[in-house]
């Protein structure tokens, strides 16, 4: 596959919708991998070392800007992300249209806004903390979509089965 597209959710049950919207639009399941933070009774907090696979993926796929890698893991280990692989540039772009409209949130936002609130805690440890709308006369629980911040991602290169996040 010649594109990655890459979209973080703030639970595993918004993911699924994206999951099953790709699905209908006759994404095969084979290009779609789908990996949700492991916050467990062994790990309550979720917290993970920096040579995790989450960090391991992003720094493959985001070479050279640590920020990047940064903020893209610490949201991945708060959510759910679905990493979908297509062959077109014309296909990525339906699927970042498709992840986009189901929930994908901007990662590098959703982790410094966030994450660093709850003191590095993850999200899924305080359940999900929605963008707050910027409209005041809507009530602060209901999300915002905006067209002008970059949720979902498309990375421009292949990845290797070794490279891919499972």
């Amino acid at each position: 596959m010649a594109y990655t597209v890459i979209g973080v959710f703030e639970s595993a049950d918004v993911a699924n919708k994206a999951l099953h919207a790709l699905l209908g639009q006759g994404i095969g399941r084979e290009h779609i991998d789908v990996t949700a933070a492991d916050v467990n009774q062994d790990n309550p907090t979720g917290e993970f070392p920096e040579n995790d696979s989450f960090h391991n993926f992003f720094r493959a796929v985001f070479t050279g800007h640590e920020h990047e890698v940064k903020d893209h893991a610490a949201a991945a280990r708060c959510g759910t992300t679905l990493t979908v692989h297509v062959r077109t540039r014309q296909d990525a772009e339906q699927v970042q249209h498709v992840l986009d409209q189901h929930g994908a949130v901007n990662a590098s936002e959703y982790a410094r806004r966030y994450v660093a609130k709850h003191g590095g805690v993850p999200l899924s440890a305080h359940g999900p903390a929605p963008f707050p709308h910027p409209d005041p006369t809507v009530p602060a629980d209901q999300p915002v979509a905006t067209n002008t911040v970059l949720r979902s991602r498309i990375i421009d290169r292949p990845l290797s089965d070794g490279e891919r996040l499972r």
